[in-house]
């Protein structure tokens, strides 16, 4: 029985299963990364970021709504900036998984008792699992090169050619 025996896989069919989601995931992560501008992101979110603690401060000061609304129709434009930037790569990705998922997979040839079911429900919950963990591990390296920019911008760190 393998590591999950809810999916009467054994464990070698698991390693094969997860490796083969694992692979997908950083696929999916470089499309990602190639289909949309992190650096453009990240100045965007920072945008966004200082304008909202303006509206903020606004509100605070009883600042009349038209000003308020100034702000906001000024932030609008970035959201949509944003919202597109990260909608571009799932028309890649979805695509590629909705493949792999219901051809690829269930052509994988396992002995018995082993179901075509039981390897995609092990396969999903694989890439679901690396999918997240490969979110984080890049959350944090988008905080490590934002705080660098932000350093940078500031000259408390000298600029690095790359």
């Amino acid at each position: 029985m393998g590591l999950i025996p809810v999916f009467t896989l054994t464990q070698s069919q698991e390693v094969i299963i997860a490796l083969l989601a694992v692979v997908y995931a950083l696929v999916s992560v470089l499309i990602q990364r190639k289909l949309s501008n992190a650096k453009r992101l990240r100045e965007i979110q920072a945008h966004i970021a200082k304008v909202t603690k303006e509206m903020n401060a606004m509100m605070k000061a009883k600042v009349p709504d038209a000003e308020i609304n100034a702000k906001q129709k000024e932030m609008m434009p970035l959201l949509g900036e944003s919202m597109k930037s990260s909608l571009k790569p799932m028309f890649a990705i979805l695509p590629m998984f909705l493949i792999v998922y219901y051809v690829l997979v269930p052509m994988i040839p396992f002995p018995a008792p082993a179901t075509p079911k039981n390897i995609q429900q092990f396969f999903f919950i694989a890439v679901f699992i690396s999918g997240i963990v490969s979110a984080i591990a890049l959350m944090i390296y988008d905080k490590k090169l934002t705080k660098k920019e932000e350093l940078v911008l500031e000259g408390k760190v000298p600029a690095t050619d790359k």
